[in-house]
């Protein structure tokens, strides 16, 4: 139920502490809200038919070795601190690091590149290229709108009017030296007001990785004395306190009777706006959320608290994150958490686990936060994320029937069966076991890492246009599709004998989806192995050839027609902060963005690891 807390500032809310917190009876439906017709109508799922987990899958190949064991805890849910919120607890210091006596050593994760090799300057100018060639669109005819329309040459405010694209996209202008542009946008991010939107309740979680994400990383760059700086010193202030103001509105999420995160805020009331889940078999609604939203701040608020002084924006991220990582009831496969959780109880809702969307970047966010800070709280984390490889290399990543060789990872429905399919999202799973095997010193999960990256680019390099598909299916070991229709379909099976998948219809498009580009860069980063850069290159031609028009970039509707079919009028925030930053990385000096330093957020932000890197880190302590 949304409980009122306007005209409440938020620290005021976070010294709250009632009886009603501490012993949440959450059963009852979320606020009727639908009479303030500007509204849309909050996000939902319904099931048909009733959810009963699958337990009994035996392994289909080997385990990793020597992982830790992992012990759930108990959620914390009364005799917890009143101050700074509700049933929040933390493991962090009450206050920043003062030196960097206190920060161990950098753990080298990249290959060892020699002096001068691992770039090329020529492709990466090409990337800088098509930055510009977009950014230039974007401000001739949607400066200050949220993204440009590509088709019709318009801008549109579909991000709460505060212009993602500028936010998003100024940390890729900083790495690629565009001193003018960033000088432009740092203009403009002072002025927004991101404590008001006419747009309606917010989205919290592309909200934070997005707009604060940004906000942080662009700070991080600025002081890091790796970047050109010379900017306005309030400008580049603004930055850290523009991302506190946002984080100030957007904490109204985790007013939850759990401290899980709502899918929206009201900014005008500071109420959380609750999505629901209904099994219509049972007739069931829960006020529920997903587990990607819910999971994916963990990262990007334990550095605002770090470089704000303010704890209370990692114990709100932290508490939500204890009952992704203590599941009850427990998923079929240790670590594999479905995508929807009760917000009233903290109970998990389905077992459709794996690292599809859904669940993909709260997953992600495991292993990150541990590389970003090792306290007991992101070591079992660390742990939690080990339980989800290991279950991924037993049981969910696949071979097609007749390619021994390629390798996907299976989605799992909601009862926790094998579905034989993966979505382009959890094409970013390569990269990240990619970033635990060098974090951790384990080679089976830097191969398991390139098994799943060379499947995605699979879908890139076997279709029409060299661009891959939102999702793909493929046969299993007994030559059968997870829909029984698809065993009779006579194009699938062609075209899944010859390149092991087929691609559903109405999954054909490529929307500026940057995961397996992302898993490129790291298998570069972290291999050496100069294929990664080429199999980026070949990525990098098939976006400039087939999503370029006469205005910028647009959406491709079908990677399998020539040319991409027809495009769709929308070009997204992420292809700056995403696809064109992880093209330009591949091509730059291996020093620029070296993951030995840098962690990048889920939008492909780079933060500062904790770890003893000169003090360019102790932004607090050397009055920057």
């Amino acid at each position: 139920m949304a409980r009122s807390v306007a005209a409440t500032s938020l620290f005021s809310m976070l010294a709250m502490a009632t009886s009603e917190w501490d012993h949440p009876t959450g059963t009852a439906s979320p606020q009727s809200w639908s009479s303030v017709n500007w509204w849309p109508n909050p996000p939902f799922v319904t099931e048909s038919w009733a959810i009963s987990p699958h337990y009994t899958t035996p392994p289909v190949t080997s385990s990793l070795s020597s992982i830790p064991s992992y012990t759930y805890t108990s959620t914390p849910s009364s005799g917890l601190p009143s101050f700074p919120y509700p049933n929040s607890t933390s493991s962090a210091p009450a206050t920043m690091p003062t030196g960097n006596a206190t920060l161990p050593a950098c753990k080298k994760i990249q290959y060892n590149f020699p002096t001068g090799q691992g770039g090329n300057a020529e492709r990466a100018d090409a990337v800088k290229e098509a930055y510009l060639y977009a950014w230039n669109a974007y401000v001739k005819y949607a400066f200050g709108k949220d993204e440009l329309q590509p088709l019709n040459a318009s801008g549109v405010d579909n991000w709460f009017g505060w212009g993602v694209t500028i936010v998003d996209a100024i940390d890729t202008a900083i790495i690629m030296n565009l001193t003018d542009v960033v000088a432009q946008q740092l203009g403009f991010i002072q002025t927004i007001d991101f404590t008001t939107t006419t747009y309606g309740p917010v989205e919290i979680f592309d909200v934070s990785i997005r707009y604060l994400g940004g906000l942080v990383a662009a700070y991080d760059l600025l002081r890091s004395g790796q970047f050109y700086n010379n900017y306005p010193e309030v400008q580049i202030e603004a930055l850290l306190s523009q991302a506190q103001s946002l984080a100030d509105k957007i904490a109204y999420g985790f007013n939850s009777p759990t401290g899980l995160a709502s899918s929206n805020v009201n900014f005008t009331s500071n109420e959380p706006v609750f999505g629901t889940y209904t099994i219509e078999a049972t007739n069931v609604t829960y006020n529920a959320t997903n587990t990607a939203s819910t999971g994916t701040f963990i990262l990007d608020w334990f550095r605002l608290s770090d470089l704000s002084g303010n704890q209370s924006y990692r114990q709100l991220s932290e508490r939500a994150e204890s009952y992704l990582v203590n599941p009850s009831p427990a998923p079929v496969y240790p670590g594999l958490i479905g995508t929807e959780f009760d917000i009233d109880t903290g109970k998990m809702l389905t077992f459709d686990g794996g690292w599809e969307a859904g669940v993909d970047s709260a997953l992600e966010y495991l292993i990150k936060t541990y590389q970003y800070q090792q306290t007991p709280t992101t070591t079992q984390y660390k742990d939690f994320w080990l339980q989800a490889a290991d279950s991924t290399i037993k049981y969910i990543a696949l071979h097609p029937y007749g390619f021994p060789d390629l390798t996907f990872l299976s989605e799992l429905d909601v009862n926790g069966s094998l579905a034989w399919t993966q979505d382009d999202f959890s094409c970013f799973a390569g990269g990240n076991f990619l970033l635990g095997g060098a974090l951790l010193d384990m080679p089976e999960l830097i191969d398991l890492g390139i098994a799943v990256t060379d499947g995605c680019h699979q879908e890139y390099n076997t279709t029409l246009t060299g661009l891959g598909p939102i999702e793909w299916q493929w046969y299993n070991a007994s030559n059968l599709a997870y829909d029984p229709l698809r065993d009779n379909d006579a194009a699938a099976r062609k075209w899944a004998a010859k390149y092991g998948y087929f691609i559903p219809d109405g999954d054909e498009g490529w929307s500026s989806r940057p995961e397996p580009t992302e898993s490129l860069f790291y298998a570069h980063r972290i291999t050496g192995d100069a294929r990664w850069a080429e199999y980026g290159w070949q990525v990098f031609q098939a976006v400039n050839s087939t999503a370029r028009n006469d205005i910028a970039f647009a959406a491709v509707n079908n990677v399998n027609m020539p040319f991409g079919g027809s495009m769709s009028n929308n070009l997204d925030s992420f292809f700056f902060a995403e696809v064109l930053k992880y093209l330009f990385l591949i091509f730059s000096d291996p020093s620029v963005i070296d993951l030995s330093q840098w962690v990048l957020n889920t939008e492909a932000h780079p933060l500062l690891v904790q770890c003893g890197m000169g003090r360019i880190d102790d932004h607090g302590n050397t009055g920057k």
